[in-house]
């Protein structure tokens, strides 16, 4: 029976971090511009997280016993189709929200931080000793 292997705490924690910064960008633009622009702001948060929770449930939903290409092989498939994913995202976004798209990807790069965000606080954080 699959189950979620121990990387999945880290995507869980990139994904609500990109969804913090969504809301908190969406939110601030709510209050400077309007409506159009907040919603535009929210769906270029959710270009990020949707391909991220993609490639983290493609990857870390793993079987007992896979073998080390099985898990090389989850990891492209869920790079490609988070690429792919990302790139259908901003295409209906082009479309939906052309005289918005500033604020669009303004949410999306701020999302892209989330990665450096939790790696910051969670992988970089060591023990707290010196050797």
């Amino acid at each position: 029976m699959p189950k979620l292997s121990d990387g999945a705490g880290l995507a869980r924690s990139v994904c609500l971090a990109q969804l913090a910064i969504a809301g908190i960008v969406a939110l601030t633009i709510a209050l400077i511009w309007n409506r159009a622009q907040a919603a535009a702001a929210l769906y270029g948060g959710a270009a990020a997280c949707v391909p991220t929770l993609y490639f983290a449930l493609r990857v870390f939903w793993r079987r007992a016993g896979e073998t080390p290409n099985e898990v090389v092989g989850a990891i492209f498939r869920g790079e490609i189709g988070k690429f792919a994913l990302t790139a259908v995202m901003f295409a209906i976004g082009v479309k939906v929200f052309a005289a918005q798209f500033p604020a669009l990807l303004a949410a999306y790069t701020a999302c892209l931080l989330a990665y450096w965000i939790v790696m910051a606080r969670v992988g970089f954080g060591g023990s707290g000793t010196t050797g």
